[in-house]
């Protein structure tokens, strides 16, 4: 999929919302996306233009007044425009988007690209953008990749772990409705693990929900495992099964 947008839009120059869209409607057959494109902008001009002054004007409404950056103040005032919750999970995916480093910071460098290639430049542009970031939790390779971005995101400047409290936090922005057992799984964190989550666990997390089924009968505990998950499936599976 990375390679086919990165394709479209070297050789149409369009942003990578218009790329996704062309090939989406194409079934990713880049030859036909191209020539979709085309027949509908003879002229090869994008069909969702941006006005990097107005995007650029709307960083400047929500910057720090002492850093380059949009902080906990202004990421406040910036999801009250938006009309959305700041610990919606809608910010994460938008922080994803804008290749966001730290919680709460949005550089201007990630904020002029993310958003010019998502193709909004204004608040009511973005808002119309919400629903189909949502729609991206639905994609399996897409969710893969903002699960995967959310380790780096949540991780404190220096460690190499993930602070047991934001893991749980971000596991619980993230897996309603696609981990059934994810209360059980915060509660055995909290009163028998209370330790910092590696990036070989949070990533294989996301392996055991997608491959073992509900009830963990298929769990192979001699699989190449996280010793956390294997204590986990011993501790839960008189729990689940009674």
């Amino acid at each position: 999929m990375d390679s086919a947008i990165k394709s479209f839009i070297n050789i149409t120059n369009t942003s990578q919302a218009i790329a996704k869209q062309y090939l989406e409607a194409s079934k990713w057959n880049i030859n036909n996306a191209i020539n979709n494109f085309y027949t509908k902008n003879p002229s090869g001009l994008d069909v969702v233009k941006i006005d990097k002054n107005k995007l650029k004007k709307l960083f400047e409404k929500y910057k720090d007044s002492s850093e380059d950056a949009i902080l906990v103040e202004g990421m406040e005032a910036y999801c009250n425009d938006l009309g959305v919750d700041p610990t919606d999970v809608i910010m994460l995916i938008i922080a994803y988007h804008l290749d966001s480093e730290n919680m709460c910071e949005f550089c201007r460098d990630n904020w002029m690209k993310g958003w010019g290639n998502l193709g909004c430049d204004s608040i009511e542009s973005m808002k119309a953008k919400i629903p189909s970031l949502r729609e991206e939790l639905n994609d399996p390779e897409l969710f893969k990749k903002i699960y995967r971005f959310a380790f780096f995101f949540g991780r404190q400047e220096g460690q190499r772990s993930l602070e047991l409290p934001i893991a749980i936090g971000l596991w619980q922005l993230l897996l309603p409705n696609k981990f059934k057992h994810l209360e059980l799984w915060c509660n055995y964190l909290q009163n028998e693990y209370k330790r910092a989550i590696s990036r070989d666990t949070w990533n294989l997390l996301l392996e055991f929900i997608n491959t073992v089924d509900e009830n963990m009968t298929n769990y192979d505990a001699d699989g190449a495992w996280p010793v956390l998950i294997d204590n986990f499936v011993e501790y839960a599976k008189p729990i689940i099964t009674n």
